[in-house]
């Protein structure tokens, strides 16, 4: 007998497999703050102690039907930003982290950037993003800074995994299984580099220099955003992006400057073999015919885009996931969002290629009504059944319709490949080599990612 989550399972297989599901998957989950709010617990002690949170979320879990754990977790924690001391990674008086829109890199220093990308971000961007982490603002102690947050960072992982793989058991809930990180270049040169603001500056005042910049990054942001095993690529577990800047550009200045490398980067994995896909935050309405110009099989998840021209105009080659609004569920009555979920189905769900969701995520509990929240979700597992399961639908990923732009070796003066770290250490074993590349390759994505 099929177990629930076998089915949870093979029901979301299916759509990245081109068939119809036995129904529709469903994809809610809560974070840390919203299980706290929900609990009376504090949510500045949440951080520091997930396992707090462990009863509150078993009893959303029992209520609330979704074919992903409904515990999310929390995306920043103080556990990081404080130790750390960052800027760009805040706690409100509340217990809410924010991101403000800061910067790390001035309009001059764009030469820098180009020069070595990696660099910029080891002696400029982590300094002055982390002032703990910058010997000027905090001589002596930098040095402990780092190992200071790792170990912090264990701790409370000690308190966390061990929930998760509890309520992953009790609940059903398959594993989830992950693909790279994408990053698109313009993105993590605006999102916390040159910030929001300056980048808008840039791509009026300097958009030859921007450009230059963006091509310059791209083998860096390309290799990180690779899957962890060439041999083995999973094409149940895309490499995801979160697209910020398109819909705050004009057409012109989104085909001129953001388009190249994002497009040469969802090319260049798909030559591989791997899946791409991206949240398309706001409304895409106007982008969607480039969308739909990436690889076959894409997973788009979105926000205000139309839902049935995304439908029409993308349901067919890529995989849709997400849109309803959640605003819904503060705003509608039981019986009206009940109405609003099956007319979302009716649009969405014809065809196979669609998981359910919401257009964004809620951070307090005031951004949701658990009793309508429950409704959504019951109203997707009941009413989102098909009659055609196992039907073939989409159309098919070949891998050989996309040829590698050849992408240069990633190199910087701070990292180490192998024929480096042999003429240091002539008398290591050619066993060793795994252990070390690892730790360097690790570091690369842990660097970047505090960037971002």
């Amino acid at each position: 007998m099929e177990s629930l989550r076998d089915e949870r399972s093979q029901n979301k297989r299916d759509i990245l497999d081109n068939k119809i599901p036995h129904r529709v998957p469903i994809e809610v989950y809560l974070s840390s703050s919203i299980i706290a709010d929900y609990s009376n617990t504090d949510r500045r002690a949440a951080y520091w102690d997930p396992s707090l949170l462990q009863s509150a979320a078993e009893e959303l879990c029992k209520m609330i039907p979704s074919d992903i754990c409904l515990y999310g977790g929390t995306v920043y924690s103080p556990v990081t930003s404080q130790t750390l001391n960052s800027i760009n990674k805040v706690m409100s008086s509340t217990g809410y982290m924010q991101h403000p829109n800061t910067k790390c890199m001035e309009a001059d220093e764009y030469d820098e950037l180009i020069a070595d990308p990696y660099a910029f971000i080891l002696e400029k961007c982590i300094p002055r993003l982390y002032k703990a982490l910058d010997p000027n603002e905090n001589p002596g102690r930098y040095i402990f800074a780092l190992l200071q947050e790792s170990l912090m960072k264990d701790v409370v992982a000690r308190k966390e995994i061990p929930m998760v793989q509890a309520l992953h058991e009790k609940f059903d809930y398959p594993l989830e299984s992950y693909g790279g990180f994408g990053r698109a270049t313009m993105d993590w040169v605006a999102d916390q580099l040159r910030s929001f603001s300056e980048i808008c500056l840039d791509v009026k005042r300097n958009r030859a220099k921007l450009i230059e910049a963006l091509d310059a990054v791209y083998p860096m942001i390309y290799k990180i955003g690779l899957y962890h095993d060439l041999e083995n690529i999973d094409r149940y577990c895309p490499t995801t992006f979160q697209l910020h800047m398109p819909t705050y550009l004009r057409e012109k200045e989104f085909a001129e400057v953001f388009w190249p490398t994002w497009k040469r980067q969802m090319d260049d994995y798909a030559a591989l073999g791997m899946r791409g896909g991206a949240f398309l935050e706001h409304n895409w309405n106007h982008l969607l015919d480039y969308v739909y110009d990436t690889p076959t099989g894409s997973y788009y998840t979105f926000e205000a885009t139309d839902a049935k021209l995304i439908k029409e105009k993308l349901g067919k080659k890529h995989i849709l996931g997400g849109g309803f609004p959640l605003a819904y569920l503060t705003t509608c009555s039981k019986t009206e969002i009940i109405g609003k979920t099956k007319e979302w189905l009716d649009i969405m769900a014809p065809g196979g290629q669609y998981i359910f969701g919401f257009d964004k995520g809620a951070l307090v509990l005031s951004d949701i009504n658990i009793e309508n929240l429950i409704a959504v979700c019951e109203t997707v597992r009941d009413y989102g059944v098909y009659d055609n399961p196992g039907a073939p639908t989409g159309e098919t990923f070949k891998k050989a319709d996309y040829i590698h732009s050849g992408v240069e070796t990633f190199s910087s003066k701070y990292f180490r490949n192998w024929d480096d770290y042999m003429k240091l250490y002539p008398n290591t074993p050619d066993n060793a080599r795994d252990v070390v590349m690892m730790a360097e390759e690790s570091m690369l994505m842990s660097f970047f990612s505090m960037t971002c």
